[in-house]
């Protein structure tokens, strides 16, 4: 007796979890309906300048969203739209679209890069761009965005100790470096 009642337990406190994230799921889907009208169904962009963002490092969307809430980061659509929501909505919001599947970009560049080119970059962004811990995914990615991020770090619009290492590269190595990680699939 004593054994079932300890597994009624763990099964009511298990579907509880269970319930529980799932809950979460359907308010991070809820909220997101207002991303749908830039970033693409389940953050699978078509376009040119705005990033992919289903499927893409969950800490990093958060810190993203924080930053634009924060006005650390250019985008003024972005800007104003995380502004009107809480940090526990940024947080359910992203968590929603990193449980999305990645799905490359259709505009990705025909890269001719070297690889060694990026090799300072595999230590954060991971051996194919897969994206690590805080770090995003930078494979698949549009070329174009890529290439603005990538700007925008150099001229200090956005801040990271470890991107200063952009400030001392011509554009067209930026750009190469862009192609480079938008053709890997």
């Amino acid at each position: 007796m004593f054994r079932m009642s300890i597994l009624l337990l763990m099964m009511s406190l298990t579907l509880g979890f269970a319930s529980a994230a799932m809950a979460e799921q359907a308010d991070g889907a809820r909220l997101s309906r207002t991303c749908a009208g830039c970033h693409g169904t389940d953050g699978a962009s078509p376009g040119k300048e705005i990033p992919i963002i289903g499927g893409q490092v969950d800490k990093f969307l958060q810190e993203s969203m924080a930053d634009f809430s924060a006005d650390k980061r250019p985008g003024d659509v972005m800007r104003n739209l995380s502004k009107g929501y809480s940090p526990d909505e940024q947080e359910l919001i992203a968590g929603y679209f990193a449980m999305q599947p990645w799905v490359n970009t259709p505009h990705a560049a025909q890269s001719h890069a070297e690889a060694s080119l990026v090799a300072s970059c595999k230590g954060c962004h991971g051996a194919m761009g897969e994206g690590r811990g805080s770090f995003p995914r930078v494979a698949g990615q549009h070329p174009n965005y890529l290439y603005q991020s990538l700007l925008e770090y150099k001229q200090g619009a956005r801040s990271s100790g470890l991107m200063r290492l952009v400030q001392k590269l011509d554009d067209a190595t930026l750009k190469q470096m862009a192609d480079y990680y938008s053709a890997i699939k």
